[in-house]
């Protein structure tokens, strides 16, 4: 019997199928209302074909997966309600790193550049702004002193600018409630660890979006070190 199933959950408009012959399975996957792609995998035995398909059916309902008899009347998905962009939508775009892929940065940005690039071209544009305030607002002695090995210790001192700034990125990468905590509490700024992969987010789905290359969004407020001077009295 072929087991159907669909996944409309989050971004997800998809359906997925799955059907034995004795010592094989064939799966049938694709976005709804597409015709989709299959494939067959064969096994020694039968026993050995049906406990994989049902563990490929247990893997597909963790995934936000549900059974469904006839993948012919299923509904359109409803599309969210579209909200431009401020400071609520900009943190929820933060939200959506993928940290499990911690280690590979453009992985851990992917569903929020996918999510960037939806939008419009103002939208990323004042993602830009929200993100260059935010990391303005850390850009100051207090905050400068208190990252570990590497912070600010007199103007006698090398200081790395550029690192500072990367550390600020992981600031605000860590979401609303660190980036305010810390806001507030300088001595919690982040030790040795930094996220320079943010800056370029905007200005990478800025270029998806229009197809170009190397276009740089302007912002109106400096992120770069230094430029809050009235912090680093």
């Amino acid at each position: 019997m072929k087991r159907k199933f669909i996944n409309q959950t989050g971004d997800s408009n998809k359906f997925w199928t799955i059907e034995q012959f004795d010592k094989k399975y064939l799966v049938h996957w694709g976005k709804l209302g597409t015709e989709g792609r299959s494939n067959e995998k064969d096994f020694p035995t039968i026993d050995e074909c049906s406990k994989e398909i049902k563990r490929l059916i247990k893997e597909k309902i963790a995934k936000g997966y549900s059974e469904t008899s006839d993948l012919g009347n299923i509904p359109d998905k409803q599309i969210s309600q579209y909200k431009p962009m401020n400071e609520e939508v900009f943190w929820e775009i933060i939200g959506s790193f993928n940290w499990k892929k911690t280690g590979d940065d453009d992985a851990v940005l992917r569903p929020a550049l996918k999510k960037l690039v939806a939008m419009t071209v103002d939208d990323i544009k004042q993602f830009a702004e929200i993100l260059a305030e935010k990391l303005y607002e850390l850009d100051g002695l207090a905050h400068a002193s208190n990252i570990g090995p590497d912070s600010y210790k007199g103007e006698d001192q090398f200081f790395s600018v550029d690192y500072f700034l990367y550390v600020r990125c992981c600031v605000i990468a860590n979401g609303k409630d660190y980036y305010y905590h810390v806001l507030n509490t300088p001595t919690d700024m982040p030790k040795e660890i930094d996220f320079e992969a943010l800056l370029y987010l905007a200005g990478d789905a800025y270029n998806k979006k229009l197809k170009t290359e190397g276009e740089f969004i302007n912002t109106k407020l400096s992120f770069e070190t230094f430029s809050n001077a009235e912090k680093w009295k």
